[in-house]
């Protein structure tokens, strides 16, 4: 790479490093448009803008990189999505299992809800009044590629896809299972998540919440399609969540 995504950025894009005061560094996966309020804000995976809603501090660079406390914040963690959710009870359950539930102990458990996503939402205000958040995604040489169309991520088998993240930069790949359910390790656990997308391609630590890209061309352009946003990956292969959870289960919208 030509230039340091891990450097201190006055014009933010996707694919450089950040990450909640609480880890060491992730990728900025980019600008987005909260569906909820109109808001501009920015996304990662949760384990990147990992905290308390309302309260972490997401730093750029990430603190791994530099990052400080207050200089360098550029917002507050917003929203997340909790991982091994469950499905509420409908009232009528409710009240049966209140009354019977030792009685039907195993009925009356939730059901878990399947893990789609790992993504986080922070809205974007810098201790640093100076600094912007832009659409698009950074390239190796330092430029910045405004992408306008998504694309949910579903029916991509064989289908080449490009990953612009902290650590290993710009790295191209081939989808191999576009429907997969695959186990990714937490420090502590192992986590569970239904359809997602396998790569095989190059992505290291520090790269998770790269954007990744549909390609149309040999090299990224922008015609290319935002289709996922990567969460798990090594020298080999890559594991991304698709586009459409993150307006569906994150109520984000990717900023054209």
């Amino acid at each position: 790479m030509s230039f340091d995504r891990r450097a201190r950025f006055k014009d933010l894009a996707g694919g450089i490093s950040i990450g909640s005061e609480e880890i060491t560094a992730g990728t900025l996966t980019g600008k987005f448009i909260d569906m909820k309020d109109g808001s501009e804000v920015m996304v990662s995976n949760y384990h990147v803008f990992w905290g308390k809603p309302g309260e972490t501090k997401i730093v750029q660079p990430g603190p791994y990189d530099g990052g400080r406390v207050p200089e360098d914040v550029v917002g507050i963690l917003k929203r997340v999505i909790e991982l091994d959710r469950h499905k509420e009870l409908p009232w009528w359950k409710k009240i049966l299992c209140i009354f019977f539930g030792w009685l039907l102990e195993e009925w009356c458990y939730p059901e878990m809800l399947p893990n789609h996503l790992d993504a986080a939402v922070a809205t974007f205000n810098p201790t640093d009044t100076s600094r912007t958040l832009l659409k698009g995604v950074y390239l190796d040489d330092g430029t910045r590629l405004e992408i306008q169309e998504t694309h949910p991520g579903d029916g991509i088998n064989g289908k080449k896809v490009w990953k612009s993240g902290r650590t290993t930069g710009i790295t191209k790949g081939t989808v191999v299972n576009d429907k997969a359910t695959v186990k990714v390790w937490y420090g502590t656990e192992w986590k569970k998540f239904e359809d997602v997308v396998i790569v095989e391609g190059e992505a290291r630590g520090g790269d998770s919440g790269s954007p990744v890209f549909l390609s149309t061309n040999e090299e990224p352009s922008g015609s290319d399609k935002l289709c996922g946003i990567l969460f798990a990956g090594s020298a080999k292969y890559w594991v991304h969540c698709k586009y459409k959870y993150l307006e569906e289960d994150l109520k984000v919208k990717w900023a054209t």
